[in-house]
């Protein structure tokens, strides 16, 4: 519509009444659809509840990581080291305020289109919410989180020590801080009056932060790491696919990108869904990368069908060298077990008639 504003006074502007006449005609037609899509859709709970997801999954995984580094520190005999962790930890939640804060002061200042910047963030989030959701379904088996743990602690105790623990604790909240800071900078910038519902899921995302907490660390309650990580990923990515509608559909709004109209196609605005090619291609994308990072995760531990071959007589395939090594210990082992054994039974023999002892 915008463009369609810019056609119509460059027509007027250059006299050509003709033109002038059928971009009105074309603005006249479109406006009852654009006074239906200018109308905010954005409910007071879908966005709490979206504040709330983002804040507590963010939270929660900092929480997780930081409890992960400081089990793995007590169990291996460096709860010395625990307090360059609280450091760390510190370090990252102040600077993920200073990032915020110059995220949104550097956003309101930069001299473009509002639409554009409400697009590009909102594609920034989308690609940041995609790779933490991949990274989240890598980590879905407890047996990967716990080696990526071990790991990323053994690194820094062995290169390190109090300061690399410590940047080890500042990356992983900083990391979740900033993504949180990008993500509520996307939510904020939506239209619609917003700032209430996502300032209070915002609240209460933090409150149920504190509970975690408490329970995670004082009463030591355990976290199923499979369920957690699979449910969080499928929330991520629903944020993505929304985020990748709503971001085109911004960018398009500024005349960053072309509009092109699908007739009679709905608007589901709660999936970020519209009717135009662009923002259905680049949720496409979203859907095909998706089925891509399933496949690389999942496929490896799908059982696979091994063929069974039956070798020819007097055939067989060679051994390994590591494993014709530990069966010949293991049988020297068992030698050693069966001659002891044959020693205590001469050593000490029972008559089988009597049942007394015979030395």
């Amino acid at each position: 519509m915008e463009r369609h504003y810019a056609d119509f006074k460059g027509a007027v502007k250059a006299g050509d009444v003709p033109a002038a006449t059928a971009v009105r005609a074309l603005i006249e037609q479109n406006m009852p659809r654009v006074v239906e899509l200018s109308v905010p859709t954005t409910t007071w709970w879908g966005a709490f509840v979206e504040s709330f997801i983002i804040i507590v999954r963010e939270g929660f995984e900092a929480i997780l990581v930081i409890g992960a580094v400081v089990a793995f520190l007590i169990k291996t005999g460096n709860r010395r080291r625990l307090r360059d962790i609280w450091m760390g930890s510190l370090a990252g939640l102040g600077a993920s305020a200073v990032l915020a804060f110059v995220l949104r002061t550097v956003l309101r200042a930069v001299p473009a289109s509002q639409d554009v910047i409400e697009g590009a963030t909102l594609l920034v989030a989308v690609v940041v919410l995609f790779s933490v959701s991949y990274w989240l379904l890598s980590k879905v088996e407890g047996a990967k989180w716990q080696q990526f743990i071990r790991e990323k602690v053994s690194t820094a105790l062995e290169e390190g020590g109090g300061f690399a623990l410590a940047f080890v604790a500042f990356l992983a909240v900083f990391r979740e801080g900033a993504e949180t800071a990008l993500f509520y900078q996307a939510l904020f910038s939506r239209s619609g009056d917003v700032v209430v519902p996502v300032s209070i899921g915002l609240v209460a995302g933090f409150a149920s932060l504190s509970v975690i907490f408490i329970l995670f660390y004082r009463f030591g309650v355990r976290i199923p790491l499979r369920p957690f990580f699979a449910v969080t990923s499928g929330l991520l990515y629903y944020m993505a696919f929304v985020f990748a509608g709503k971001g085109i559909k911004e960018l398009q709004e500024g005349n960053a990108v072309s509009m092109t109209l699908i007739p009679q196609f709905p608007t589901v605005d709660a999936l970020g869904v519209y009717p135009t090619v662009e923002t259905l291609v680049a949720q496409g994308v979203l859907i095909a990368l998706l089925l891509f990072a399933l496949w690389r995760t999942l496929a490896p531990s799908w059982p696979a069908d091994v063929p069974v071959e039956t070798a020819a007589a007097g055939e067989s395939e060679p051994i390994p060298p590591e494993v014709a090594a530990r069966l010949a210990e293991l049988q020297a082992t068992a030698r050693r077990l069966q001659e002891r054994v044959e020693s205590l039974e001469a050593a000490t023999h029972v008559d089988p008639v009597t049942g007394k002892r015979v030395d």
